[in-house]
């Protein structure tokens, strides 16, 4: 998707998958976004 995003709107796919990144580490900040803690075997 980021690749798509950057030929669309210009920049490179790193920025926009940076971006995306703030973003996913704001919802859960704010707790708007509901994690899970993984159980490992």
């Amino acid at each position: 998707m980021a690749v798509r995003l950057s030929k669309v709107f210009g920049g490179s796919a790193e920025s926009w998958l940076v971006q995306q990144a703030h973003y996913d580490l704001a919802q859960v900040r704010t707790n708007q976004l509901k994690l899970k803690r993984l159980v490992l075997a």
